[in-house]
């Protein structure tokens, strides 16, 4: 044996004990003694044997029923037992050695050379099954640090993709994102024929409050605008930091009068709200512009439905500010000229195909008809065709 084995054996004739203890250490191997099974339960439990020798002595313990109850106390790791018996012993005794946990059964008295082959191959699978332990060991420990890892890593995704599309500040969605799900609402819109609107809005004078009060009564007044437009939102609204201090509300299935109470309930909101310094009542209010796709026919793109909010929101502030504005309710020369502004083939505001401008054109033409020629609007409850 290349290194010494620990090895018990157990028997309760002190004759044949001595004898075999005799024999092992010949082998070269550390050698523990104990009569019975109760005792060698001890030594079992406290010691790293690398092997158990069991000797059958007549009217002495059960050799099938103590190799049970030792393999029972190492269920974690692999004890080899080796039962020596009687030469000519009864097959069928045999098999029940075999069956209770005997990994070895030999006669006692096999040659000493013969006992340490059977000694030597019994010793290598058990340290083949300790390294298969310790790799095992080693590799759950490794695939711990790994699962970990990748809890870690999920869970840093899904901070990164919430930072990614959420303004810091505010804690509601960025400008990025924003134009991600107007685009996608606009092509549901544009398919099945739903009203869509976008609302824009604008904090008055906030610029002057800010120098005046500090920018940290800026980030608080930005913040709280944000928790109103969140309590005043519906589900199914977007809420969004537009710029720095814009917002916007992109609004599915919604109408000009739709999109216009909305608006009126966020200036409601807005002019209960207590924006406080130090104590003080700070008066902050917002202007706000609406448009709507397919009510506003205009709006043949996203890009168009936010300018033509952007630009009834700029009405709102020359008009005097703290009010909601709709892009329909502008007056004709207003729009005619803000399309004027559009009817650019090279206007970055229309979109790629030449059916946009096209539409572009028509509208405009539509909004300048005579009033006997209004019935050829098309019927926004009709899907414009799919190219």
């Amino acid at each position: 044996m290349s290194q010494q084995a620990r090895i018990l054996a157990i028997t309760a004739d002190e004759d044949r004990l001595r004898g075999l203890v005799e024999r092992l250490d010949e082998f070269g191997a550390s050698v523990q003694t104990a009569p019975d099974c109760l005792a060698a339960m001890g030594i079992v439990k406290s010691e790293d044997l690398d092997l158990v020798v069991l000797t059958d002595c007549p009217g002495q313990f059960n050799l099938a029923d103590t190799a049970r109850v030792l393999k029972s106390l190492k269920a974690d790791c692999y004890l080899p037992i080796m039962a020596v018996v009687e030469r000519g012993l009864a097959p069928e005794r045999r098999q029940a050695l075999l069956e209770s946990g005997v990994d070895e059964v030999v006669a006692c008295d096999l040659d000493d050379e013969t006992l340490q082959f059977r000694l030597h191959a019994v010793l290598l699978l058990k340290r083949a099954h300790d390294q298969l332990r310790q790799v095992r060991g080693e590799l759950t420990k490794a695939l711990a640090r790994e699962t970990a890892l990748l809890k870690q890593l999920r869970e840093d995704n899904r901070t990164l993709k919430v930072r990614s599309i959420t303004d810091g500040l505010t804690a509601v969605y960025n400008y990025r994102y924003l134009m991600e799900w107007l685009k996608t609402e606009f092509k549901i819109s544009r398919r099945y024929g739903h009203d869509l609107s976008l609302i824009i809005m604008d904090i008055d004078h906030f610029k002057n409050a800010n120098d005046a009060r500090g920018h940290p009564f800026g980030d608080y007044v930005l913040k709280e605008v944000a928790v109103l437009l969140k309590k005043c939102a519906r589900e199914s609204d977007l809420v969004a930091r537009y710029a720095g201090d814009e917002f916007a509300l992109v609004c599915p299935r919604t109408g000009h009068r739709e999109a216009l109470a909305l608006a009126k309930r966020i200036l409601a909101a807005c002019r209960k709200h207590p924006f406080l310094c130090r104590n003080d009542r700070v008066p902050i209010s917002l202007s706000l512009g609406t448009a709507t796709y397919p009510e506003d026919p205009e709006v043949i793109s996203p890009e168009l439905l936010v300018f033509l909010a952007d630009q009834a929101l700029y009405v709102s502030k020359r008009q005097g500010r703290d009010r909601a504005t709709c892009w329909h309710e502008i007056d004709p020369e207003t729009r005619v000229a803000i399309r004027r502004e559009l009817r650019g083939p090279d206007n970055p505001l229309l979109a790629d195909d030449p059916r946009s401008r096209l539409e572009l054109a028509a509208a405009a033409q539509l909004m300048g008809a005579d009033p006997e020629t209004t019935s050829l609007r098309p019927n926004r409850t009709d899907p414009p065709s799919e190219p």
